[in-house]
């Protein structure tokens, strides 16, 4: 026989005369434990294996009173062999839930989904047989032990330490432990928390960008560790227009591309994003401008001038753009030839012209702050060059024995100055000197330049449009003529051998 304690609601200790044995009562159900008895006439007996029998209302549902019974709340008492364990399922939990807050304001919190909520209260129901339970171990992102944590049926992460759940995914598991320190099949919630909102990393076109075009690409990089961001949680307005995007969560970024919402001038931006909770990012706003149309200008040289006689001309640029102004130009003599870039200003001064007598033309054209160009604009001025031309007077022989050579040389409107060079070497100086000679040549071939020049301008120094265009020049051979020599003696005969 078996001393046997059952937990159950409502306990009744129920002792009788010899040959009788204990039985528990609940409501309308009984449980005997290893126990036989006699009610009605009928006997319900066992012998060591646990028992179940409904024996109706005779106990549950009657006043029971007799000098023959001892009733008590309680546990049933029995003559005992031994103390044998409680089955693990007898220890089983009903069910484990999760609320946002405790009582009957706490919203339901489904498992294993992102929410918002890090400190949850976790509720359980005790096993039916909870008479026998002496509390309950739980544990966080662990498995309980046999140790109990408390003996109510719910617990509160804001009473722990720490009083909240970090983002991401945790585990909470709760067991149910018996006064013999046996454990129950524990019962797990698997719970997910993201409070963080999401970070925008960054974005093209940036603040203050300056756009030529009205269909630009925009970019922008998102971050959120947790629930996720999709196209619907993120919002991308241009000047008052929500825009659709496309989101690669597998890259975090969304693109938008299209020509709508976009304007001439300045255009304002908002950008809003939040998780898949409702986690949101501090709207980040801002302008970008664009700049779509082509500035305008002239060119006049020397101020509308029809000839000038010197190759530095001073050129007068105007030039307007309505959106962000213009900042360069670029200049040419020919415009198939490519143009020279500088910053615009409104007068240009010693341009260069191809120094050439003839018409000369110069090509113009301007670009804005947004890199718009203009189209080519130009202007025609006559050049009549007073250069003088350089003639050469004298110099060696085309084939020279002598190692050292002299020219002389003049020009076509003297007084000129010279410079002159022989071979690869750079210009002499300027000088009135009309002859130049050098010695020391070795053998071979040699050549001689020299140009003039004439001050015409009035500017200090020479120009390059007040010298000779075409320099003069020479070559020679330094070394001596080889000749044939025919030996003297009798003329040689031939004759032919038949």
């Amino acid at each position: 026989m078996s001393n046997v304690c059952v937990p159950v609601a409502v306990a009744l200790l129920l002792a009788w005369g010899p040959g009788a044995e204990g039985a528990v009562s609940s409501n309308d159900s009984q449980q005997l434990e290893s126990a036989s008895m006699n009610q009605g006439g009928g006997n319900v007996s066992s012998s060591g294996f646990r028992q179940r029998s409904s024996i109706g209302e005779a106990i549950a549902g009657h006043r029971i009173s007799s000098t023959s019974f001892r009733i008590a709340p309680g546990f049933l008492g029995a003559s005992a062999t031994g103390t044998p364990d409680v089955p693990v399922a007898e220890l089983a939990l009903q069910g484990l839930t999760a609320k946002t807050d405790p009582g009957a304001f706490g919203q339901t919190i489904t498992a294993a989904t992102w929410q918002a909520d890090r400190d949850p209260v976790f509720y359980w129901e005790p096993p039916l047989t909870g008479a026998e339970v002496a509390g309950y171990s739980y544990a966080l992102d662990a498995a309980p032990d046999a140790t109990i944590e408390t003996i109510a049926t719910s617990v509160h992460v804001a009473t722990l330490s720490p009083a909240f759940l970090s983002d991401g995914r945790h585990t909470f598991a709760v067991l149910a432990v018996n006064s013999a320190g046996n454990v129950g099949e524990a019962l797990t919630f698997e719970i997910w928390v993201d409070t963080t909102a999401p970070v925008i990393l960054g974005y093209t076109p940036a603040t203050g960008a300056l756009l030529n075009t009205l269909s630009p690409v925009f970019h922008v990089e998102l971050s959120d560790t947790s629930s996720g961001l999709t196209s619907d949680t993120v919002t991308l307005t241009i000047n008052g227009d929500v825009v659709p995007i496309q989101w690669d969560p597998a890259t975090g970024t969304l693109t938008f591309s299209g020509a709508a919402p976009w304007q001439e001038g300045v255009n304002s931006l908002s950008l809003t994003a939040a998780d898949a909770v409702g986690n949101a990012a501090a709207p980040v706003v801002w302008s970008l401008t664009i700049d779509v149309t082509a500035p305008t200008g002239t060119v006049v040289i020397n101020g509308g001038a029809a000839a000038t006689a010197s190759a530095y001309v001073t050129l007068s640029l105007a030039a307007e753009d309505a959106q962000t102004g213009v900042t360069r130009m670029q200049i040419s003599n020919e415009a198939a030839a490519g143009f020279v870039e500088e910053p615009f200003v409104a007068l240009r001064e010693l341009w260069l012209l191809t120094p050439v007598r003839g018409t000369r033309q110069v090509y113009v054209r301007f670009f804005d702050q947004a890199g718009n160009a203009s189209a080519t604009v130009s202007d025609t001025i006559f050049l009549d060059l007073q250069a003088p031309e350089t003639l050469l007077t004298d110099g060696p022989a085309s084939l020279s024995a002598e190692p050292s050579a002299t020219f002389t040389f003049t020009c076509s409107e003297p007084p000129c100055v010279y410079a002159w060079a022989f071979d690869g070497e750079a210009w002499s100086a300027w000088s009135e000197a009309m002859t130049a000679t050098r010695s020391g040549f070795s053998s071979g071939n040699h050549y001689f330049r020299v140009k003039a020049a004439k001050d015409t301008n009035g500017r200090s120094g020479i120009q390059e449009d007040e010298e000779d265009p075409s320099p003069a020049e020479r070559t020679w051979v330094v070394g001596h003529e080889t000749r044939l020599t025919v030996p003297k003696g009798p003329p040689v005969k031939l004759w032919r051998v038949e």
